[in-house]
């Protein structure tokens, strides 16, 4: 385990410079003031903990503890909220660094109904959002991932995704603020310009565009972001695919393709095996107590039961009347080709959303909600935990079955049940093996992480990366990124030695690491 190379007395030095920069309420440092900036899930030990958690609550205090770090060498590590709970939540990858905490940098700054934009603080979490906007009877809709209570710049900025149509969260971002490992700040896009008018609808400028190295880096701290919002379509149209068997779950992938390619299907949606589709409704214990993974037999109950099947998908049709209809049927016909394969339909005025109690209906209308928490249950109730293996692939019948019968083997292997959530791009599916388990059995909890990391280098060899990973895989899945002698990773630390030669910023981020700890 890394921990941070920092005395005691540099330690202490350190804190009484932050609080005397923050303000000593805002430097946190008892174990229970920390409790809720960790890893979550974590066997039990010493798992990446922090020094000390420091929480600014403007961009000048961002840029005084980056310049203090610097001064008394203190790795820091940075979170908007630290809610990322199945890939290691707030924790560091260097225990003893100092976690930077934004939570308090939370107002939502503008909303641009013209444009249909929103720039806001990284504190902001998706429940924020939604509630300022009704609170100022805006009527536009925003996007967000099933459990909404992370940050709307933290869950872009890690690659996250919603479920409306703008769900590819950063792909709809426009312009950046960040604070840099030195405490300078750069403005990406139209905001490199003193006084813009278009910052937050034009995300270039003249020259490179910098926004994307600070995704899943450690190059800067993001302090603003525009976010897109959208306006209410006149029919939201949520539907549900079911498929009742396993034989032809390649043929629907391939029917679901060009359904994506060319807008047919106009939300990004979630594709669940039977499992996963339980979870969500109850315990395991509701349908088998063994130890071993669930049998055939049982998934076949869960499978049979009404709005269930083997392969469940979510997804919507969005937009004016005549187009819904017309989007509705072509998909009711590419459905019906597949054998055992049925598909449902509810409609909605988009402008006056009822009250919907199912929590999928919700997200994919863009409403906050934390309902589907209840899959991470599924094993331990209240103290069930979760890991995402979580790999990017083609929308194709190869591709989906091949990296299906690679997780489920090595689950069931190891005992633990196959719970499948796929979201589907336009071009693109990650399939996210859920990986649950009861915190309070350290041997299942140990075995879920090691099953996670077993499953990296078979899936890199048929051609599957990791689009995110959690805290304890991130340098073994930057090191499957190989091509060239790991040329991605050199090129990573080439921009890190000269952004940040002390190393101070989120060291060993997404396997990055400063050259004094390589």
């Amino acid at each position: 385990m890394n921990e941070a190379r920092t005395t005691t007395g540099n330690l202490d030095a350190a804190i009484k410079a932050m609080e005397a920069a923050i303000g000593a309420d805002n430097v946190l440092t008892t174990r229970d003031q920390m409790a809720d900036h960790g890893d979550p899930y974590a066997p039990p030990g010493e798992w990446y903990e922090p020094g000390a958690v420091l929480m600014p609550g403007s961009v000048e205090e961002v840029q005084a503890i980056v310049r203090l770090a610097n001064e008394h060498g203190t790795p820091l590590w940075t979170s908007s909220q630290g809610r990322n709970k199945g890939y290691g939540g707030g924790a560091p990858r260097i225990t003893g660094s100092f976690t930077v905490s934004l939570r308090r940098m939370n107002r939502v700054l503008e909303v641009d109904e013209d444009n249909c934009m929103a720039l806001v603080e990284p504190g902001v979490r998706f429940f924020d959002l939604y509630e300022h906007l009704r609170a100022i009877g805006s009527e536009l809709w925003m996007s967000c991932p099933d459990l909404s209570g992370g940050s709307v710049i933290g869950n872009a900025l890690e690659h996250g995704v919603g479920y409306t149509p703008i769900g590819d969260h950063f792909g709809n971002h426009c312009g950046m603020e960040v604070v840099l490992p030195d405490g300078d700040i750069l403005r990406t896009g139209m905001g490199g310009m003193s006084n813009p008018h278009n910052w937050l609808v034009y995300p270039h400028s003249a020259g490179p565009s910098w926004d994307g190295i600070f995704t899943q880096s450690n190059y800067g701290i993001v302090t603003k972001m525009g976010v897109a919002l959208m306006h209410p379509p006149e029919v939201y149209a949520p539907g549900w695919f079911m498929l009742d068997n396993e034989e032809n779950y390649g043929a629907f992938l391939e029917v679901l393709r060009p359904l994506m390619i060319d807008g047919t299907i106009s939300n990004q949606p979630m594709i669940i095996n039977a499992v996963c589709a339980a979870s969500a409704f109850g315990e395991r214990r509701q349908w088998y107590t063994g130890t071993d993974s669930l049998p055939e037999e049982v998934i076949d109950a869960i499978a049979a039961e009404p709005g269930f099947g083997r392969w469940v998908m979510r997804f919507a049709v969005q937009g004016d009347a005549p187009v819904v209809a017309h989007n509705r049927a072509k998909i009711e016909r590419a459905f019906a080709t597949i054998p055992g394969a049925s598909v449902v339909f509810e409609e909605y005025d988009g402008r006056n959303l009822p009250r919907m109690e199912n929590p999928h209906h919700n997200v994919q209308a863009g409403v906050p909600s934390m309902a589907l928490d209840q899959m991470t249950k599924w094993y331990g109730g209240e103290e069930g935990g979760h890991i995402g293996f979580s790999c990017a692939m083609p929308i194709s019948g190869k591709d989906g079955t091949a990296i299906r019968d690679l997780a489920r083997k090595v689950l069931n292997e190891r005992n633990l049940d196959y719970s499948a959530a796929i979201i589907v791009g336009k071009r693109s599916m990650i399939h996210v093996a859920l990986i649950v388990f009861d915190t309070k059995n350290e041997a299942q909890t140990r075995e879920a992480y090691a099953a996670t990391k077993a499953m990296l280098e078979p899936a890199a060899r048929l051609g599957y990366g990791e689009y995110r990973s959690h805290l304890d895989f991130m340098d073994e899945v930057a090191a499957l990124y190989d091509f060239n002698d790991n040329a991605q990773r050199r090129f990573a630390e080439k921009i890190k030695d000269c952004l940040d030669p002390n190393g101070i910023l989120s060291p060993g981020k997404q396997g990055i690491w400063p050259a004094n700890m390589r």
